[in-house]
This record gives C-alpha cells, sequence and structure tokens, in this order.
C-alpha cells in the first residue's frame, strides 16, 4: 500500500470505475453555485473524476461533503458517468444532505428505515431506472439483497465511507457494520473507494485505510486547524467545582453574541439540571439525550435548528448531522471520552467562518467518571465464551439471526471479538438483520489480543483529554494539532485560547462564584483567571490512626516490587487515601496525587486494602 500526495495527481487511473471524458472540479463547482474551494476539496473531486482511491481528512466543518457530492455531476457532462453511493452512519445526517442535494438539483435519492410508506420502494426503482446519481444508504442497508440487487443493475464508479473513524475498530465511534464494507464494495466490482473522516489520527489514517482495502489511496489532509475557533478550559477542583463550572458556562452565555449554544453534558441527568440553570437567567434552552422519545428528540432538535431555542443542552447523541452553521458557543459541562470526540463535538461552532468558542469546564470528578466507563466496557476471555455460548444455544444448525438494532453496544463489541478471534463468521442478512455462523473453533489467544487492544486504546483516548485539560502551559490549539499529526502553525483569526490569550472577565467570574471557603482550598485554573490556591489542602474526613498507615506503607511496599516507595505513591498521598476512605476508582482518582496509570495499575489492589481495614 502507498500513500500518495495530493499535489501528484496526474492521469487517470483504473480501479474498476470508468475513466470517461470529466468536466473540470471548477465547472462542477459552479453547479453549485461557489466560486472558490477550500484547501483539500479540489485534490478530493479530481481523484473521484479520475477513479482514484482517496482518504479525506478534514476537520468538521472542512467541506467534506462537496467532496463526493460535486462528482455525482459528472453525469451531467456524461450520461454514462456511474453512481456514486455514500454510505453514511446516521439518518439525520443522511436526510439534512439529501435536502440540500435536491436544493442544489444533485439527483439523489436516500434509503433508511423510518421514512414513509412506499420510499425505500421508489427509491429502489430510481437506481434501477438510472434517474439517480448518488444513493445515501446506512452501512445496514447492505444487509438487504434488494438494496444490493438494485446497486449491482448500476455501474458504481465511486464509494464513499463518510464518517470515516467508524471503521477503526475500539475507536470513539467504533460501528461493526462498517467492518464489512469491504465485502460491499467488493460485490459492487470495486469501484474506486473515498473514506472520509474529520478526526482520524495518522495511526487511525491508516488502520481506515486497511480495513478497506484502498490501494494507491490518495491521501489528502487539508489541515486540522480551524482558526475562528477560540478555545477555553476552566478547571475547577473539589468543592466548589461545581458552582465555578456553573459560573464560567453562565458567563459566557449570558452574552448575546455567543449564542447559539450546544452545551454538551456527560450524563443524562446534567442535561436537565444544566437546562434548568441556563432558563433560569432568561435564555430560552432545550434538552436532547437517548432517553427521550424520538418526537420529543425531534421537538428539541427542530427549536435549535429554528431559532426558537437559544441553547441546546445535550448528551453526544446531539451533532452528527446537525448541520447548523451559526452555533457561536460549543461548551462542555464535561469531560468526553477523547479529544478527538471534543475537537469532532467543539468544531460544530462557527461552522460559518465567524468568531465562535469552545469552552471546556474540566474537574477530576469527570476523570472518575470516564474511568468508570471504561471499567464498565472491559471484558475477558471468558464473558467471549460465554456470549458465544449464548449465541450457539438460540441457533439452528450452526446459524442465528440478529435484527436489526437487537444489539447493544456490549453485545456489539462481544460479537466483534467473537469474529476476530474466529469463533464467528458473520454476514448480511436481508430482512432478518444479521447471520451469525458459529464455527465451533475460536482462539482464546486472538480474543485475548483483540481484548487488550481495546483496553489499551480507552486508556489512550483516556489520557489525550485528561492531558489536554491539564496542560495549561502549552497553546491549547498547539496541543489539538499535534494530536492529529498536523506540524502546520497555528493561525487563528481572533483570540487563540486562555493559555495564549486569557480572558481576564472569565477569569474574575469564576473566581467570583459563590464557594465559601473553596476558594482558599482549592486551586482553580480559569481562563486569564491564573490559579487560586492554598498551601495545603484541608484534612477531609476521619484522622489517620497510625496502624492503619502503617499497614498501606507495606502495601506500598510490595507494590514497589523493589522501587522506590515514592515510585507508587507519597505519603501524603496514603495519608489521604486513609482521611477519604475511596470505594471505587470515581472516588480514588479524585484524590491529589493519583491519575489514571495508577488507577489502572494499583487501583483495584488498593480499593481491596481499603476496604479490608
Amino acid at each position: 500500500m502507498s500513500v500518495v500526495s495530493a499535489s501528484t495527481l496526474s492521469a487517470p487511473v483504473e480501479h474498476g470505475a470508468s475513466t470517461l471524458a470529466a468536466p473540470t472540479p471548477e465547472q462542477l463547482l459552479a453547479r453549485f453555485g461557489l466560486e472558490s474551494f477550500r484547501p483539500g476539496q479540489r485534490e478530493a473531486v479530481q481523484a473521484a473524476l479520475e477513479g482514484r482511491d482517496s482518504l479525506v481528512v478534514m476537520p468538521t466543518g472542512g467541506g467534506k461533503s462537496l467532496c463526493y457530492q460535486l462528482p455525482a455531476l459528472a453525469s451531467d457532462w456524461d450520461s454514462a458517468r456511474p453512481l456514486v453511493v455514500v454510505v453514511s452512519p446516521l439518518i439525520a445526517l443522511m436526510s439534512d444532505q439529501w435536502r440540500r442535494l435536491r436544493e442544489a438539483g444533485v439527483r439523489s435519492t436516500m434509503l433508511a428505515s423510518g421514512m414513509e410508506d412506499g420510499h425505500n420502494a421508489r427509491a429502489l426503482e430510481e437506481i434501477e431506472s438510472g434517474s439517480t446519481q448518488l444513493v445515501l444508504a446506512a452501512p445496514e442497508r447492505f444487509a438487504s439483497g434488494a438494496f444490493r440487487a438494485a446497486l449491482a443493475r448500476r455501474k458504481v464508479g465511486l464509494f464513499v465511507v463518510d464518517e470515516a473513524h467508524c471503521v477503526a475498530e475500539w475507536g470513539h465511534d467504533f460501528r461493526p457494520d462498517y467492518l464489512r464494507l469491504h465485502e460491499a464494495i467488493a460485490s459492487l466490482g470495486r469501484p474506486a473507494v473515498m473514506a472520509a473522516t474529520a478526526t482520524a489520527t495518522p495511526r487511525v489514517a491508516e488502520e481506515i485505510a486497511e480495513r478497506l482495502g484502498l490501494r494507491d489511496w490518495v491521501s489528502i489532509r487539508s489541515g486540522f486547524d480551524r482558526p475562528n475557533l477560540t478555545f477555553d478550559v476552566v478547571s475547577a477542583e473539589g468543592k466548589g467545582a461545581v458552582a465555578r463550572k456553573r459560573a464560567a458556562l453562565m458567563h459566557v452565555l449570558s452574552d448575546p453574541e455567543a449564542r447559539p449554544a450546544i452545551v454538551y453534558c456527560g450524563t443524562r441527568k446534567d442535561t436537565e439540571s444544566v437546562r434548568d440553570d441556563i432558563a433560569r437567567q432568561g435564555i430560552s434552552a432545550v434538552v436532547y439525550h437517548a432517553g427521550m422519545s424520538p418526537d420529543s428528540r425531534r421537538d428539541s432538535q427542530a427549536a435549535f435548528m429554528e431559532g426558537r431555542a437559544e441553547v441546546v443542552v445535550a448528551t453526544n447523541a446531539f451533532g452528527m448531522g446537525v448541520d447548523k452553521a451559526d452555533v457561536r458557543t460549543v461548551a462542555h459541562w464535561a469531560l468526553p471520552t477523547s479529544l478527538e470526540a471534543y475537537y469532532q463535538e467543539a468544531g460544530r461552532g462557527g461552522r460559518d467562518g465567524e468568531q465562535a468558542r469552545a469552552l471546556l469546564l474540566a474537574s477530576r470528578m469527570d476523570l472518575g467518571r470516564l474511568i468508570r466507563f471504561i471499567k464498565e466496557r472491559e471484558t475477558t476471555v471468558d464473558d467471549v465464551k460465554r456470549y458465544v455460548a449464548g449465541l450457539r444455544a438460540g441457533a439452528e444448525g450452526g446459524v442465528l439471526a440478529i435484527g436489526h438494532g437487537e444489539l447493544g453496544e456490549r453485545q456489539r463489541v462481544l460479537l466483534s471479538i467473537a469474529e476476530r478471534a474466529g469463533a464467528v463468521e458473520l454476514q448480511p442478512g436481508g430482512r432478518d438483520g444479521l447471520l451469525v455462523r458459529l464455527t465451533g473453533q475460536g482462539s482464546p489467544r486472538r480474543a485475548y489480543a483483540a481484548i487488550k487492544q481495546a483496553r489499551d486504546r480507552s486508556w489512550e483516548s483516556y489520557r489525550s483529554i485528561e492531558r489536554y485539560s491539564a496542560s495549561a502551559e502549552t497553546c491549547r490549539r498547539r496541543q489539538i494539532l499535534d494530536h492529529f499529526g498536523d506540524r502546520e502553525q497555528g493561525r487563528p483569526t481572533g483570540r487563540c485560547c486562555d493559555v495564549c490569550d486569557p480572558d481576564p472577565a472569565l477569569g474574575r467570574a469564576v473566581a467570583a462564584a459563590p464557594t465559601t471557603s473553596a476558594r482558599k482550598r482549592d486551586r482553580v485554573r480559569a481562563a486569564g483567571g491564573g490559579a487560586v490556591s492554598a498551601s495545603t489542602p484541608e484534612p477531609v474526613g476521619r484522622p489517620v490512626d497510625e496502624q492503619e498507615f502503617e499497614r498501606l506503607r507495606a502495601w506500598r511496599m510490595q507494590r514497589a516490587e523493589g522501587k522506590p516507595a515514592f515510585t507508587v505513591a507519597a505519603d501524603t498521598v496514603l495519608e489521604e487515601i486513609l482521611r477519604r476512605r475511596p470505594a471505587s476508582s470515581a472516588a480514588l482518582i479524585e484524590i491529589k496525587g493519583i491519575g489514571p496509570a495508577f488507577c489502572e495499575k494499583h487501583g483495584e489492589s488498593l480499593l481491596a486494602e481499603v476496604a479490608a481495614l
């Protein structure tokens, strides 16, 4: 496999796609009423017209969709130009793109569940008759024999995998159905493939290319910088942290110029309480999370999109496929699961090119929540064996059908591990969803390797957002660009970040939060507010018992395995553990001096020791 720079595009290369005379990218652009390309767009369109495989990595708001929408218009110049098939993960995303395509005069169709009666049947007819230039479909749609049969009657020239990071196993938005897209590509005569994403690190990009089988592919990376975004991090520790986070959020949202705004929360409960706080300030706000009914979610989304609500307070269930260009603020009430997830969500601000702000509100309690989430997702080889045994019990003739939407997140992961271990084989099952064939084999060693990879990636993602939220000495923009392998210099068009260009007003708002004596105990790092700290935190909880302290010191010596004891934990940390008596990893991570590496290596052993005191 080789990577070709976008600047080296030359003669058309046949990869099962048509190489008939094509219009220029500029001619196609004019059909959309646009005068110029954004960085990387022209190269991506040219690659598609020439039948080249490509991996298009552009930041959210960078214009990825135009890269595959324009090639669909080529059939207006040559009716023999083949069909463009776009695989997209969410109905909301497809629906929005379909509407925009039709408005732009692109003959397109969309297949998805939940459409009005007869819609999908008409869409299949449009595909077979040749009256459509572009088809939008979810990856699960390739389980439909009728859909595959309709595509087989057309020449597919470009197969687009949108949100291609979903291909990366154990990524922040992993979708097992994406792993079988290479089979769909092969069944269509191996057309040119375009993989598009906003959140691929160089390693993930390589994994995407490998899993989709990209050949001699063109690598198009437009640069990850969003010059019109300002990045602020407000960190609050200990008692009063919630009050300071609330003060920071309300200070920002109180400015009408900071709205419309999206506020992301880590839990459904927080969406309700934060929405109520915002509403009490006289700002119209709605909530959005997966626990709401579909109608309620649609109503909330419509209110925000139409401007009847200035703020939507949501979990990460909101956003993908929601293209509201004038969002001025994207705030995170809690830390997201990774820096990739954060940047994708923050990138929903300022998509109109005007100035926007990304505000991250962080505290150690967020780290505890993320650690708990990681631990809850962990599995073992025995878990996989039990899951496969359950599948076998329900199978007939060694084959089991799993309907669309029947798999929860944990079941999807277990099934994927079982497939990688060779215990099952998966294939599309048409109306039945997914067919699972039990092989009667399977390698525990391969299952363990997959589990370890999942665990390692989860911790790696955790550390990326932990470092970002805690590193107050390095430019936030620089940290993001380095994470994505972008060595270009950031060129902010406004204020850069809290490190390079602090916001004193925000710092004063945080420092003035009514937190009684907490301000003297807790270190607060606010954008422009500097550090407010006391020399030593006041003891919390029961006094230290000398015998218990000696027991923890003995435990520490054992865990040090011959190395200096301080490499495990300092005496002051052991004393604080005895005062607080943590009973979970979430409580343990809140203790100053304890980080994720400690929890991963010593957490379970220490919690057991504390429980036995």
